[in-house]
């Protein structure tokens, strides 16, 4: 059976040729994205991952891996995983149903005491910021349990490099006999899923080698310890002969898992699954798009130029260095070096020269070493122009003199690309969580729970205000219905108060069964910079309380307390130290008229400070 035509798409006549053709063109195959610009994605992702690791590359340049490589790539992308880093408490959960707005605190605590904590989250996150920063883009599939997978580019075996998910993506991955049995649990190696061989099967065929890719001299392969199973995952729009055998001519979203092996016969081709899809698996994120390339503008890549030729200089101070250093003698006196066994003297040891003759040094030193000190200061600092990273983002010393405000002032604003870019991410994230994450937590909280969290200052005054007089309700309840006598509620309610006073800010917050059923809910990630500068609204706030505490009546003002619990809580202390703080001076009952006159300016000075 020949090839078959499809909307101008030829497919080869069986999934395992068609495997094999599109793996060979995506290693192959340079794409055109402009005039004069061809792109090959598996050697992009090569080059970016050598220069990343400090090793030179064939693309690059012809240098043997003898000669120095001076990194200029990592100290730039470990500024960036910080400054685009997010935090799991970064994410806030609100309801869209006016009548339960208190159940967003009791998810926001669950998802940042115990969901995040379970499922290892923070991973995920730091995985995909890593990844669409070195590369320009970051593939996430949906998880099999509540937390997604990030997929690691260099496991696509062949994509559309114009746009990663305009078609079909195969992918592969090296499996040991332990972990390809452990897919069993999803149906691989069933024949009622499609299967022509079992994982046993498979497993007594596979070999002690893994296929670490294609050289010049033909497919490199790496020796294993252990049997090795190339395993190939191909998810998209194919054809459905490829599914069941029957109607060429007909597209079907398909899901594929098979595996090659070798024998006598040559390379041969295995099914392990195969079945429609239904459901959007992979979302990719693309910060920085480029037209018609499958991947954005990658931040090693930017540095590709700074790197080639920063080595360039540094090889050749090496070479002058290693020519300065020799010592080479000359002397008139040609029996200098047999009488005097030149090579064996020692230190100050004398010299007997004959008479009329002449010794010294030839000079090896270079003056244009220099030039090349120079050379190398130059693209260093076009390397951090490029990248948007300049030397008080590094952490480097300013120069002597600089205001220490204005050092401060030029690193937050210099870490506003870097949000902009962090910004996009929140809303794919924001995506993620809605798409795959929530269900997974839903499911869960409407089974009910109880844990232990620790509560912030306004989180805590949320509880003391609607906590008490519910439960002191529900008591009343109880004892109408067990005939007793009904206590006052205020009496109730000031009881519980004080009852969740003495555990201070780490209560037990308890989810009822059902309580979250057919919640609506919305997710943001908070981008901090574009909310307030930390360091600067702590800073501002610091000198609002100054006059609070140089005036200890006002201890006593709600709006004062409030505001030293932020700085706490901005700071990084908890605020339970506000009443410890403060605890060996007793409260002053001052005048109304007094403590308004000196209450108000504070006051007002506060709400100007919060504003600005």
């Amino acid at each position: 059976m020949g090839s078959f035509t499809f909307h101008m798409k030829t497919f080869p006549p069986s999934i395992f040729s068609y495997i094999t053709v599109s793996e060979t063109e995506y290693q192959t195959n340079e794409n055109q994205v402009m005039d004069n610009w061809t792109w090959n994605m598996r050697q992009f992702l090569t080059i970016s991952f050598l220069f990343k690791h400090s090793k030179f590359s064939e693309a690059s340049n012809e240098l043997k891996t003898k000669q120095p490589f001076k990194n200029i790539v990592i100290p730039v992308l470990e500024f960036r995983y910080a400054a685009e880093d997010r935090d799991v408490k970064d994410i806030l959960f609100e309801t869209e149903d006016t009548g339960k707005q208190h159940l967003s605190l009791l998810i926001k605590k669950y998802w940042d005491d115990v969901f995040t904590v379970e499922n290892n989250l923070d991973d995920f996150i730091d995985d995909a910021i890593e990844e669409k920063i070195d590369y320009g883009g970051t593939l996430i599939k949906k998880g099999i349990d509540a937390v997604p997978e990030v997929i690691s580019l260099h496991s696509i075996a062949f994509c559309d490099q114009t746009d990663i998910m305009g078609g079909p993506i195969g992918l592969k991955f090296n499996f040991s006999p332990a972990k390809l049995k452990a897919k069993a649990n999803l149906g691989w190696g069933d024949t009622k899923n499609g299967a022509d061989i079992s994982i046993d099967e498979l497993i007594r065929k596979a070999t002690q080698e893994k296929d670490a890719g294609t050289t010049q001299e033909g497919v490199w392969k790496n020796k294993t310890t252990g049997k090795n199973i190339e395993v190939y995952v191909v998810r998209g729009w194919m054809p459905s002969i490829y599914l069941k055998g029957e109607d060429a001519e007909k597209m079907v979203n398909m899901v594929w898992v098979g595996a090659f092996y070798h024998d006598k016969n040559g390379r041969q081709g295995v099914t392990l699954f195969k079945n429609q899809e239904t459901e959007e698996v992979y979302k990719f994120h693309n910060p920085k798009k480029i037209f018609n390339r499958a991947v954005g503008l990658g931040g090693v890549e930017v540095l590709f130029d700074a790197q080639v030729w920063t080595n360039f200089a540094e090889i050749h101070k090496k070479e002058l260095l290693q020519a300065a250093s020799k010592v080479i003698p000359w002397t008139t006196d040609e029996n200098l070096a047999n009488r005097q066994k030149i090579r064996n003297m020692q230190n100050l040891e004398w010299v007997n020269l004959a008479e009329g003759k002449q010794i010294g040094l030839l000079p090896t030193a270079s003056p244009n070493i220099a030039l090349f000190t120079q050379y190398l200061q130059e693209w260093d600092q076009i390397a951090q122009s490029v990248s948007g990273v300049s030397d008080p983002l590094l952490g480097k010393q300013p120069p002597a003199g600089t205001p220490f405000r204005l050092q401060e002032r030029v690193v937050f604003e210099g870490k506003k690309p870097h949000e902009r870019t962090a910004g996009k991410f929140d809303k794919f994230l924001e995506e993620i969580i809605v798409d795959w994450i929530m269900p997974h937590i839903v499911k869960k909280i409407t089974q009910g729970t109880e844990f232990l969290s620790t509560l912030s200052v306004d989180e805590m005054n949320y509880i003391m205000e609607k906590v008490p007089r519910n439960r002191a309700i529900k008591t009343q309840w109880e004892q109408v219905l067990n005939g007793q006598n009904v206590e006052d509620l205020e009496v109730l309610t000031q009881r519980e108060r004080e009852n969740l006073a003495r555990n201070g800010n780490r209560q037990v917050l308890e989810i009822l069964k059902d309580e979250f059923k057919n919640v609506k809910w919305s997710v943001k990630v908070r981008v901090s910079s574009k909310q307030k500068d930390m360091a600067l609204f702590t800073d501002k706030l610091v000198n609002v309380l100054r006059q609070y505490l140089s005036t200890p009546q006002l201890r006593e003002d709600p709006i004062a307390t409030e505001m030293m619990g932020k700085i706490l809580e901005a700071s990084g202390m908890p605020p339970a130290s506000l009443g410890k703080l403060f605890a060996s001076t007793a409260p002053t009952q001052i005048p109304t008229g007094v403590a308004e006159s000196v209450t108000k300016p504070i006051k007002e000075m506060a709400k100007r400070e919060v504003m600005v």
